[in-house]
């Protein structure tokens, strides 16, 4: 299951480990897929968050964090 690092403006990164991330113009998703549709695991306001990592398992059993592209409403 892919893990991804949240920074917030504020506080600590947290964890989570979802299917798929997708972002809007008002928030980011994280979600699993359940009997054939997406359930959210965790919804965040896109303004509290300053952006979103990947875990990428290398084959040498290591690992990395790759920035995901995160949509940011312009005026």
């Amino acid at each position: 299951m892919p893990t991804y690092r949240i920074q917030p403006l504020e506080g600590s990164p947290r964890t989570v480990q979802a299917l798929r991330f997708r972002s809007d113009d008002e928030h980011v998703y994280f979600e699993d897929r359940v009997q054939g549709s997406w359930q959210p695991v965790l919804e965040l306001p896109l303004a509290e968050v300053q952006h979103v990592q990947r875990r990428l398992n290398e084959t040498n059993g290591s690992w990395i964090w790759v920035t995901e592209p995160v949509r940011r409403m312009t005026l």
